[in-house]
């Protein structure tokens, strides 16, 4: 483009997240030729946790689907480690990723980057700092132990898969002092490689790495491009149902107001990126109309006005702070198996609810954190 300003906005009010999200949109609406990756079509429909959960096992059920994720363990040369259970984004992002080269190469074996941050800047990952590495290191070491049995119907029968899908993990696992540049290897398990080639969901890549700040809104946007071009007819979906499968961890007597208001945050970050969705809100829900997948579009329409339309679509700009590395280490030492940001993202939600500022933010973020371990916020 000779006129670069819908591509990169210059609106100081405008966040760098939605700066990335409009960037991207610019991108998909004047290119035809997107970057595909994949995800099993399972994934696109029961999510893996947002936040860590509490306990070793992870359970998520919807109408003729569900997984069940249990956490595991690796071997360090030593010793066998005790992972957590994947959560957030970032294993979203990197199955993403293990899939897209396993269906791309019709390959079980993906071969990871010679550096943990050249992996990551490869799935549009931040790599400033330390802590984001070393989080991203932690989840996908997560993601890489654990066990999976996915349910589904296959032919109109209930059909189990028992599987662990990373097979064999041979990359980042020397003593703490050594280098971590060296070619690795993941192996997928030939069961779960077979039902991906099966079941596999193209997802454009260039609306992925837009959306890789949240998770609610890759669970958006993967829903919606498995969903939407099998329709024959609109359906409306309400808020109860939509709670029921991606919502579960929002309880009590708030949780479907709160999980409507993220859920509709995610949804409208997803339809900036995926232009030819037809999504309408309704009373009580969303009317979904067939529509084309986001990455097989019969034409392209391109507005000047583009940048300024995806902006007026997207959620407020937040106004998160970022924690101090003193404040991030030492939740990661009170609470070494929870997720610090996962914990962020909910102390924030908690002061735009109360209409709150904190003049004190880390100070106010250690003492919110106290309440939410205890499952009490």
């Amino acid at each position: 483009m000779s006129d670069d300003t819908a591509s990169k906005p210059e609106d100081k009010k405008i966040t760098a997240i939605q700066g990335r999200i409009i960037t991207a949109a610019a991108e998909i609406a004047t290119n035809t030729e997107p970057l595909i990756e994949y995800q099993h079509g399972l994934f696109c429909q029961l999510s893996l946790p947002r936040s860590r959960p509490q306990g070793r096992v992870y359970e998520r059920h919807y109408q003729h689907g569900s997984i069940r994720i249990e956490a595991g363990a690796l071997y360090d040369g030593k010793r066998w480690v005790d992972q957590p259970l994947p959560s957030g984004p970032k294993p979203r992002l990197a199955l993403i990723h293990i899939n897209s080269e396993a269906v791309r190469t019709r390959c079980p074996e993906v071969e990871v980057e010679r550096s943990a941050i050249k992996f990551m800047e490869k799935l549009g990952l931040n790599v400033d700092g330390g802590s984001s590495y070393t989080l991203f290191k932690r989840e996908l070491k997560a993601l890489s132990a654990s066990r999976f049995q996915l349910g589904y119907e296959s032919n109109g029968n209930p059909t189990t898969l028992n599987t662990q899908p990373i097979r064999r993990f041979e990359a980042w696992m020397t003593a703490a002092n050594d280098p971590v540049f060296w070619p690795g290897v993941i192996e997928l398990s030939r069961e779960y490689f077979d039902d991906l080639l099966k079941h596999a969901v193209p997802l454009d890549g260039r609306a992925i790495r837009a959306l890789s700040y949240s998770a609610m809104a890759l669970d958006a946007y993967s829903f919606l491009a498995r969903r939407l071009h099998t329709l024959k007819k609109p359906i409306r979906v309400t808020w109860q149902q939509f709670h029921e499968q991606f919502g579960q961890e929002y309880m009590g007597k708030r949780a479907p107001l709160e999980f409507k208001k993220r859920w509709m945050e995610g949804v409208r970050a997803a339809l900036a990126v995926y232009p030819d969705a037809k999504v309408e809100q309704v009373t009580g829900g969303l009317t979904l109309y067939p529509s084309f997948p986001p990455v097989h579009r019969s034409s392209v329409a391109v507005s000047i006005g583009l940048a300024d339309h995806v902006q007026r679509t997207l959620a407020p700009p937040t106004r998160t702070k970022h924690l101090k590395p003193a404040t991030v280490e030492q939740f990661c030492t009170l609470y070494p198996r929870l997720d610090v940001y996962a914990c962020q993202e909910d102390f924030d939600a908690w002061l735009e609810g109360k209409g709150k500022q904190a003049h004190h933010y880390d100070k106010a973020f250690l003492g919110f954190a106290k309440v939410w371990i205890k499952g009490k916020i």
